[in-house]
């Protein structure tokens, strides 16, 4: 297989710190996402930005686009389907409910690829305190909480959790990204009705373009780049455990950009989340 220049600077960045900047990068992508729902929709959005992920990663990695889907055609459309779904629901969710909120929510798809990858007790015990957590959300459903909302983000983790168990299976039959811009391809493609039957022809103002131009590079080109290249290295476990922080980082940007409060329940259950994943990093030998 040949590495590509950027790719392989990718490869000598740890895997680790790879997947922090793509946390934080897409909480930055969420909170700008939300500037484009009330004129272009969530289906809007999601197409403009796989659009933008497309474009960069062509130009950046030139990858073997046709031959690339027809060697492994299931497992690209498998890997788009979860990159499309995840990607929509999530911000049906982010639409109706806190940025902190949806995360926290949305992490119960690798919260559950964990617990069916552990192989030690105390990462189970860690992963309990975090469901415990989320258990504290209860009392604001129906209030700061919508319920569709949350079970939108319940979707998203079933199919974030997806994107994590096939990824590995992408990166052992594609060349470096060429498997990643197949399956965004075929995202772009299930997109394509909801995305311009929500959009319409406000997906071709300029104004609407430029924001989906940063959107999509801060929500999509940045975290797949560095999340690609860190799930090639490390176990679907350790990602899991590691992408814990996520409710922290939105909860943190929810307030800086969106001026999201959230209630002392919510607040608590997503420090909870942050403490388990902290806990299961440090006790897995592994995630170092």
């Amino acid at each position: 297989m040949h590495t590509h220049g950027f790719a392989g600077t990718l490869q000598r960045v740890p895997a680790t710190l790879l997947v922090m900047i793509a946390v934080i990068s897409v909480q930055f992508g969420a909170a700008m996402a939300r500037d484009l729902f009330p004129v272009i929709g969530p289906g809007g959005t999601v197409w403009l930005r796989l659009g933008v992920a497309i474009l960069f990663l062509t130009l950046i990695f030139r990858p073997t686009i046709w031959r690339t889907f027809r060697s492994h055609p299931r497992v690209m459309i498998l890997f788009g389907m979860s990159i499309a779904l995840s990607t929509l629901f999530f911000y049906m969710a982010v639409e109706r409910i806190p940025l902190g909120i949806a995360i926290s929510i949305e992490f119960l798809g690798p919260l559950v690829v964990a617990v069916a990858n552990a192989r030690h007790w105390r990462d189970r015990l860690w992963i309990l305190l975090a469901a415990a957590s989320l258990a504290m959300l209860i009392p604001d459903i129906g209030t700061s909480i919508d319920p569709w909302g949350m079970l939108a983000a319940l979707i998203a983790g079933v199919f974030w959790g997806l994107y994590i168990v096939i990824s590995p299976k992408v990166g052992a039959v594609a060349d470096e990204f060429d498997g990643l811009v197949v399956a965004l391809i075929v995202a772009w493609f299930i997109m394509l009705i909801p995305g311009i039957s929500q959009g319409g022809m406000n997906l071709l103002r300029g104004e609407i373009l430029w924001q989906s131009l940063l959107m999509g590079l801060a929500a999509a080109v940045i975290p797949f780049t560095c999340e690609f290249s860190a799930l090639q290295r490390i176990p679907a476990r350790v990602y899991g455990v590691l992408v814990c922080t996520e409710p922290i980082a939105g909860t943190i940007i929810g307030f800086a950009v969106l001026n999201e409060m959230l209630s002392l329940q919510a607040l608590f259950a997503v420090i909870g989340v942050t403490i388990a994943s902290i806990g299961a990093t440090l006790s897995n030998k592994e995630a170092v």
